[in-house]
């Protein structure tokens, strides 16, 4: 065989197994193994000469998901050198850029960099049958995680626990009477369907506060934080309202207090009022597990919406007030008159029938 049908050859057997990795890739990200995602991106890119800049684009997806903000970026930099009016590689660095200043903004790093104490490393406890799982009691919470993580780590998860505790104890008016259990687990490479959360969060409560984050080392504090955050008010509200709060509410005050609104969804809520499309009132009495994953995340931002709204006419004090009204079973629709002197169809974003 000549020199160049055996390079013509080498070169299809190459872009087979290039295509084979962007394949396996695809698949494992809509399976949300994030981490295994990008190896195989990486893995058929090394072999793939031509670098399409769609799959630059989509690696950079598969980035974003495990909160790589910079490394996200710097891939969408290429794919737009390959293909400078990529509207999908556009469209992804605007979002990017725009949750990559949001969660940075959360937390502060300078108080996150102290070492913690030698009190600290003696508290932990490891169990024994399963080498990676480590906890941490205290009188607020009991924290166990589930996946490997450095101290500092997990000092820094504490701190941000306790933090957590004081502000929205302060914001909502209430603080747990007992410690609260915690979870939290890595659920890389984990099949979605035997996940301990339900395939459409990254966190619930039911009870307890359960975490879930993909990343091939530790989580991403200010992505951990707000989704401690959410749950902590699902905690707070249960407690508040003897769980008897209208799911809207509830998930749009969790929603709102975690983490401010990201541009692209504000501009997808505004599209969405002008478009008549907006879910009405009874989807979002609804668990929103129940809803499709095409409208879901317009649930959340919709309710966060309206709830911001509340907030901004009367401030967290008549929140608390709506809160106490609903523990004695008051409906909402007169709980929200004589709370705000509204009725539900002055609310924003609340579609009305």
């Amino acid at each position: 065989m000549s020199p160049f049908l055996i390079r013509a050859v080498h070169l299809r057997h190459t872009n087979s197994l290039a295509l084979s990795h962007f394949q396996q890739a695809t698949l494992c990200y809509r399976q949300a193994c994030y981490v295994e995602a990008i190896q195989h991106y990486l893995a058929g890119l090394k072999l793939d000469a031509a670098q399409h800049h769609y799959i630059y684009a989509d690696l950079a997806k598969a980035y974003e998901m495990v909160g790589e903000w910079d490394t996200a970026l710097a891939c969408l930099d290429i794919a737009l050198r390959l293909c400078p009016d990529s509207p999908t590689a556009l469209r992804r660095k605007a979002r990017i850029l725009d949750e990559k200043a949001c969660y940075d903004s959360l937390i502060s790093l300078d108080d996150l960099r102290q070492p913690p104490p030698q009190a600290f490393s003696k508290r932990l406890n490891f169990d024994a049958t399963i080498r990676s799982q480590q906890r941490v009691n205290s009188e607020i919470f009991s924290l166990t995680c589930h996946s490997a993580m450095r101290s500092q780590t997990l000092w820094n998860i504490c701190q941000l626990i306790h933090r957590t505790y004081a502000e929205l104890g302060e914001i909502l008016g209430y603080y747990p009477l007992r410690s609260v259990p915690i979870s939290i687990k890595n659920t890389n490479g984990t099949a979605v369907s035997k996940r301990s959360l339900p395939q459409w969060a990254s966190g619930c409560y039911d009870g307890s506060i359960h975490l879930g984050y993909c990343a091939a080392g530790d989580p991403v504090l200010g992505i951990l934080y707000a989704l401690l955050r959410h749950e902590w008010v699902h905690l707070l509200v249960y407690h508040l309202t003897n769980g008897q709060c209208p799911v809207w509410i509830n998930e749009g005050l969790a929603q709102s207090i975690a983490r401010p609104m990201f541009q692209f969804e504000r501009f997808n809520l505004q599209q969405a009022g002008e478009k008549k499309q907006l879910l009405p009132i009874d989807a979002l009495n609804k668990p929103f597990s129940q809803i499709s994953t095409k409208y879901r995340n317009l649930a959340y931002i919709q309710s966060a919406a309206s709830v911001d709204y509340l907030v901004q006419q009367s401030g967290y004090s008549r929140i608390r007030d709506l809160l106490h009204q609903l523990s004695n079973g008051i409906p909402i629709d007169p709980a929200i008159k004589q709370t705000f002197g509204l009725t539900l169809k002055d609310i924003p974003f609340l579609n009305i029938s």
